[in-house]
Order: C-alpha cells, then structure tokens, then sequence
C-alpha cells in the first residue's frame, strides 16, 4: 500500500503504547519509535497533519526511492523522520560511533547519509533528517544497526556530526537486507 498524505490524518500520543502515532483513518493508525521522554510538549496535544508535514513527507519520500525499500519499509522510515523533524527533543552527537571522514559535506534534509562505524568499519546508512550548524539528527535507513552493544532500528534517531557524514551511494542497487 503506498501512503498519500491526506489533511484528515492527525497526530497523537498513545499513552498505551507509549508512542507517537499518526492517524492515517479509516481504522489505520502508525505507530512511531519514539516514547513520551524523547518527545517535546507539544506532542502531547492531537495535531492536523499540516502542509509542512506533506512537504516534508513528499522531500523524505522521494529521496528514499533511490534505495530499494519495500512500500511498507519506505512509509516506516518516511513517517519516522517526519516525527523525528516534528515532535523529537533535541539530541546530543554521538559521533564517537562514527570514523572521522571530513568530507567537507554539508547534508540537507532528506538526503541519504552514510557513515563508517568505528567498531566494525561497515557503513551505516542514515536518511537525514534536520541540519543544524555542526551536525545532523538522522534516522536509521537499515533494518538494524549495531552501535557497542545497542540495536538500532529503521527509524530511530541519533544526532551526528557532519565530520562524521558522507552522501550515501545510491548509483548501485542497495535494498534493506543489504544494509543490515
């Protein structure tokens, strides 16, 4: 099922589940990575899903078709970095997960991002996300990503800085499976 934003969709939190949800209607609902304590105030409150939401739908989704996801993985990760970019407290760098590349690169929001792993010299792919002065809050775009011992899922968020950044190679066939 490919996902169209719709001006009927609207945010919540989900006390049961202790997630930000989107409501997609029609008895659909998306359930994000993201608890209570990584969430701003205003996550709090049910919100429209407003036309920034869209754009920034539409700027993630079509940078992620470079990459061979599924339509379920895509939406995922699209819908993740929407509420990442929204609702998520600011996070600190965690750059030292990270080999220095000093590519001199300046990512925007939604484009794909690799780094090397300092552990395990494998690549991390990363969709970004927002861009500050020093670094960028990504989003997993692997289904898993091991950094010392914690598991990352597709989606989940961490900060780095841009030292640590490359553009991702997306001129080869690269799917989900092949990144985790």
């Amino acid at each position: 099922m490919t996902l169209k934003p719709d001006d009927r969709w609207q945010w919540y939190y989900d006390d049961v589940r202790d997630r930000m949800m989107l409501d997609l209607t029609e008895g659909l609902h998306f359930c994000s990575r993201f608890p209570k304590k990584m969430l701003t105030p205003d996550a709090f409150e049910p919100q429209r899903f407003c036309v920034d939401d869209a754009a920034g739908f539409f700027n993630f989704d079509e940078k992620c078709r470079a990459v061979n996801f599924s339509h379920q993985q895509r939406a995922e990760l699209v819908l993740n970095a929407l509420v990442a970019s929204r609702f998520l407290k600011p996070l600190m760098p965690k750059s030292w997960h990270f080999v220095a590349c000093h590519s001199g690169w300046q990512p925007e929001a939604g484009q794909l991002a690799e780094a090397i792993l300092s552990d395990t010299g494998q690549p991390a792919r990363l969709l970004v996300v927002e861009t500050g002065s020093n670094a960028a809050l990504c989003v997993v775009a692997q289904s898993s990503l091991e950094l010392s011992g914690k598991r990352l899922l597709l989606g989940d968020a961490i900060k780095i800085m841009y030292d640590r950044l490359r553009p991702a190679d997306t001129a080869g066939e690269f799917s989900l499976e092949q990144a985790g």
